[in-house]
């Protein structure tokens, strides 16, 4: 997603282009992963490009990449450079819409540690993340669940939300009382209804997840919507803040393989070894995303306590809803203008 394009670095993403890791100096396989760059792609490099470089004895080149749009002029060069790019799960749907990725072969991808409300056809998540609901510790009267933080009246505090219509239209249903298996389709009228209770009150929308983490850190807020990821972030600078995943709203970023290329069958493997438990329980210790197999909780890599921070970890997982990745492909473009303009008047 753009928004978090900025979280992770965009710009140092291209100190990384092209770069790439071999088994051995003689192979002559390689496949392109496009990916967002900056940290994030760091920790992929070590924990899934790299050891699944040596299990199948080829090299993975790497570039970056700004959303679909990228995606979409490779394919329709007809001659793709990349051959596993990474998107936003949104972003994963419609590409299989727009006829601009390969089906998976679920015979070579294992993917049984992966839930079916995080692979499609033609693309499978790769890791987890949250927005959850975070306050100022040194406020009494924080509000710490989503009914809470759209009660204006009794928690009188500044907060800060979302500049985007999805997650944030999740926490105002939810807010108001709607069971987690009925938010979608999302009612716009009411979500809005929800929001015009807070609007006085909210200090800023935020539409990065630095910007985020700011609000926190210079206490323009004490109550907020955020990526969970960044809770470490404000903590790791003694920033006195806590969260909850209780109704969090649960989103992922997904892999697909890009239409066209030459090198589908090799790439196919490649997906499997990324989604190995061993190597995503190591790519949750590297960074603040949980993984997407669940079976990477069973190797011993992820400790109790690292688990505890995670959004995909069971025990937070089962606190939360999962996000309809297919709603918002279908329905963002429509519902974006109506919300900007909530915002503006």
């Amino acid at each position: 997603m753009k928004s978090r394009n900025s979280l992770i670095g965009f710009a140092a993403a291209m100190a990384v282009t092209s770069l790439g890791w071999t088994a051995s100096a003689s192979a002559t396989d390689s496949i392109t992963v496009a990916s967002w760059g900056g940290t994030l792609q760091d920790a992929q490099r070590k924990a899934l490009f790299q050891p699944a470089a040596k299990a199948l004895g080829i090299e993975i080149k790497e570039d970056s990449l700004d959303g679909l749009a990228a995606l979409r002029a490779q394919v329709m060069s007809g001659t793709p450079t990349w051959d596993i790019v990474e998107l936003d799960s949104s972003g994963c749907v419609l590409a299989q819409a727009e006829g601009l990725t390969e089906p998976l072969d679920y015979n070579v991808i294992e993917a049984s540690g992966v839930s079916d409300s995080m692979k499609g056809s033609n693309w499978i998540g790769v890791f987890v993340y949250a927005t959850v609901l975070a306050w100022s510790e040194g406020e009494e009267n924080a509000p710490k669940t989503w009914a809470e933080f759209f009660d204006a009246d009794k928690f009188a505090i500044a907060r800060s939300l979302y500049a985007s219509p999805n997650y944030t239209m999740e926490a105002a249903l939810l807010a108001d009382g709607v069971a987690p298996k009925d938010l979608y389709p999302i009612d716009v009228d009411r979500a809005l209804s929800v929001l015009e209770r807070i609007k006085p009150k909210i200090a800023a929308w935020w539409k990065t997840g630095s910007h985020s983490v700011q609000l926190m850190r210079d206490g323009e807020v004490e109550g907020l919507a955020i990526w969970n990821g960044r809770i470490s972030e404000l903590r790791k600078e003694g920033v006195k803040v806590a969260y909850t995943f209780q109704d969090g709203i649960v989103d992922f970023d997904c892999l697909v393989i890009a239409r066209g290329t030459k090198k589908k069958d090799l790439a196919m493997k490649a997906l499997n070894e990324f989604l190995k438990a061993e190597n995503q329980a190591t790519f949750a210790t590297l960074i603040d995303y949980g993984p997407v197999n669940t079976k990477a909780f069973d190797t011993g890599i992820i400790s109790a306590e690292r688990a505890s921070e995670l959004a995909s970890a069971p025990e937070n997982l089962d606190k939360m809803v999962v996000v309809d990745s297919t709603f918002w492909a279908e329905n963002l473009k429509a519902i974006q203008p109506r919300f900007d303009q909530f915002i503006q008047e």
